[in-house]
């Protein structure tokens, strides 16, 4: 029972698991062994014999009548091994083909269309962190990041790869400090606004991503220290 339970676990079926066992115990034979010593109906072993073959666990010996030979099961996983990883990478490509059908037809006109305003609610740090960075990553222009003393060091000190990646492209960044004031301007039309003063939890923090050049303009010009 153990050894059918390990064969299945190879991705055969009951009667393909029963016939490898069996192939491997009697190392070659023909069909009608292979029916009688695995208990498999006449009326299937040839099609569960072809069947191991296309996976490469037996192999057809050119004789009459037919007979077959077990592949060694380190030889056979090789095989497998590589089928699955074909399978995978196919799988994984028409994937990313639909994500990129999906985004150029639908995300882009959704939510980057030109003068198109859009808000997102973000929640945790770690998040509201990681979209900052995606915006500071994408910037062209300049960014301006306004926040207490605290807030300014905790996110130069989180952000300092990326700040000095947009640095060396020409990216003004601006940092105000301001005691009740939290927020970011990307290209003066990206914000994101801190919804809860210093002190939150972590888990708790709460940011809305906003496309807005009218909100830009005005944290701007009335945060100018």
């Amino acid at each position: 029972m153990e050894e059918l339970e390990l064969a299945k676990k190879l991705g055969l079926n009951e009667y393909e698991s029963r016939a490898y066992l069996s192939m491997l115990r009697l190392g070659n034979a023909e069909a009608s062994v292979v029916s009688k010593n695995a208990a498999i109906p006449r009326a299937r072993v040839y099609d569960v014999l072809t069947s191991l073959e296309k996976k490469g666990f037996i192999e057809k010996k050119p004789s009459k009548p037919v007979a077959y030979v077990a592949v060694a099961p380190s030889k056979a996983f090789s095989s497998l091994r590589e089928q699955r990883q074909q399978h995978l990478e196919k799988h994984l490509g028409e994937i990313e083909g639909i994500a990129s059908v999906l985004e150029k037809q639908l995300y882009q006109k959704e939510t980057q269309s030109s003068g198109e305003e859009y808000a997102i609610l973000v929640e945790g740090r770690a998040n509201i962190y990681s979209k900052l960075a995606g915006l500071l990553e994408n910037s062209q222009e300049s960014a301006v990041i306004c926040s207490s003393d605290e807030g300014i060091t905790r996110k130069k000190q989180g952000l300092s790869s990326k700040l000095a990646s947009i640095g060396r492209r020409g990216v003004r960044v601006k940092f105000r400090r301001s005691p009740n004031s939290r927020f970011a301007v990307v290209d003066r039309k990206n914000v994101l606004l801190f919804l809860h003063p210093e002190g939150i939890e972590e888990k708790q923090e709460k940011a809305l991503l906003i496309n807005s050049p009218y909100l830009a303009g005005f944290l701007l010009s009335n945060n100018k220290k």
